[in-house]
C-alpha cells in the first residue's frame, strides 16, 4: 500500500507553491544582485583591466544571470501560471541590464572628487569600425569629440564623448575616480538614484509577475 501520493491535492497545495513563490519571488533579485555585484566588481578592478575585465563583467555580469532567469523560466514553463512567470522574465532582464549600467555612477557617487576644469581644446575625429555579415563587410563611422581639460592637481586631462559637450573656455564640473577605473562624468549627469530606482522597480514587478503566477490555479 502506498504511503504517500505524487498527485496528492492537498501535498501539491500546500508544500509544492511555497517552493515556487519563493523561487519566483527571489529568482529577479539574485540575478540582478549578481549583475551589480559583478559590475561593481569589474569597475573598482577586482576583475583586471582593459578587455578581461570587460569580458568577465560580460560573462558573469550579463551571461549567467540572464541564463540563470531564462533556465527559471524555462522550469516554470510546465508548471501553474507558466505564463506570468514567462512573462516576469522581461523586467528581470531590464533589472540586470539596468543595474549594469548604474554602476559607474555608483562608483563615482561612492568615491568620485568633484573638480571645475576648464577646456582648453576641443578637436573631433572620426572613427571607423567594420563588421562583417552575410551581405559582406560593413563600415560604420562615428564622431568623437577630444575636450582637452586643465583641472585641479589629478583630475583628468581629458574627456572623450561623442558630441562636443563644451566649447573652448568654458568651464565643466566634473566628478572623476581617483583611481582612474571609472570615466569622469558631468556632475549633472550622474543619475544613479534614477538608475536605481528603476531596477528596484523592474525587479519588483517581475518578482510580482511570478508570485501571482506561482500562486495561479492549475491549467
Amino acid at each position: 500500500m502506498a504511503t504517500g501520493d505524487a498527485n496528492d491535492p492537498i501535498r501539491d497545495s500546500w508544500w509544492r507553491p511555497p517552493g515556487r513563490v519563493l523561487a519566483a519571488a527571489a529568482a529577479p533579485a539574485l540575478a540582478t544582485a549578481t549583475a551589480l555585484a559583478v559590475g561593481w566588481a569589474g569597475a573598482t578592478g577586482w576583475l583586471g583591466d582593459g578587455r578581461l575585465g570587460d569580458a568577465w563583467v560580460a560573462l558573469f555580469g550579463l551571461f549567467v544571470p540572464l541564463s540563470g532567469l531564462a533556465l527559471h523560466s524555462f522550469a516554470a514553463g510546465g508548471r501553474r501560471g507558466s505564463a506570468l512567470a514567462v512573462l516576469a522574465g522581461l523586467p528581470a532582464a531590464a533589472g540586470v541590464f539596468i543595474a549594469l549600467m548604474g554602476v559607474d555612477d555608483l562608483v563615482l557617487r561612492e568615491r568620485g572628487v568633484e573638480v571645475t576644469c576648464m577646456v582648453r581644446e576641443v578637436t573631433s575625429r572620426v572613427e571607423t569600425d567594420s563588421a562583417f555579415g552575410p551581405e559582406g563587410q560593413r563600415l560604420s563611422r562615428t564622431v568623437a569629440y577630444d575636450h582637452r581639460l586643465d583641472c585641479p592637481p589629478g583630475g583628468p586631462a581629458q574627456l572623450t564623448r561623442e558630441q562636443e559637450i563644451a566649447k573652448t573656455g568654458e568651464q565643466l564640473r566634473l566628478v572623476y575616480d581617483p583611481r582612474g577605473q571609472v570615466q569622469p562624468e558631468r556632475a549633472a549627469d550622474l543619475h544613479a538614484w534614477g538608475l536605481r530606482a528603476a531596477a528596484l522597480c523592474a525587479v519588483g514587478l517581475a518578482s510580482l509577475l511570478g508570485v501571482v503566477g506561482a500562486l495561479g490555479k492549475g491549467r
